[in-house]
């Protein structure tokens, strides 16, 4: 009786190895096409454009962290909700231009995988989720608890990305 508990706990960790390895290769393959879709998209694009391009975003990022963290404190006001609407408009506009470089500086949790589940269409990464409410109200029950954690990753990312920038910079002077 041991030699079959053993074969099926063998057989058990078969798979769940097989389903690791199914993971990490498919893992990879997404890294690939990410990092082949950002050189495409970066083909012609100068160094000082992207630069340009993040400080653009930048300012629109700290607007609506802005706002994310008055109405965490102080509730949805109206003047908030206003802010929350101009903010996450023009971020959605601003964020096409970079989002293509600076995922590959973001650190992805399960705690995102999760938002992202729970409510469809809330986005695809920590920078998507700090907008995905129709409103502010709406963000705000939608909060899962995470939205400090998720914009200190999101503004780590920025953060690397604008130093390899520099470094991209530096290198072309």
């Amino acid at each position: 009786m041991r030699t079959e508990t053993a074969g099926k706990r063998i057989a058990r960790g078969a798979t769940s190895v097989a389903s690791l390895l199914s993971s990490v290769v498919n893992r990879a393959k997404i890294a690939a096409k990410d990092r082949a879709d950002a050189r495409e998209q970066m083909a012609g694009v100068s160094v000082q454009e992207r630069q340009d391009d993040l400080v653009r975003f930048y300012d629109r990022y700290e607007s609506l962290v802005e706002t994310l963290c008055d109405a965490a404190q102080y509730g949805p006001t109206p003047r908030l909700e206003r802010a929350y609407a101009e903010a996450k408009a023009h971020y959605a506009a601003e964020y096409k231009s970079v989002r293509p470089f600076v995922v590959a500086f973001l650190q992805f949790t399960n705690e995102d995988a999760e938002a992202m589940e729970k409510h469809p269409g809330s986005g695809t990464d920590g920078f998507e989720l700090l907008v995905a409410g129709e409103d502010l109200n709406e963000f705000l029950r939608m909060d899962d608890g995470n939205m400090i954690t998720r914009i200190t990753r999101t503004r780590e990312a920025l953060s690397l990305y604008g130093e390899h920038l520099r470094q991209l910079a530096s290198r072309a002077a």
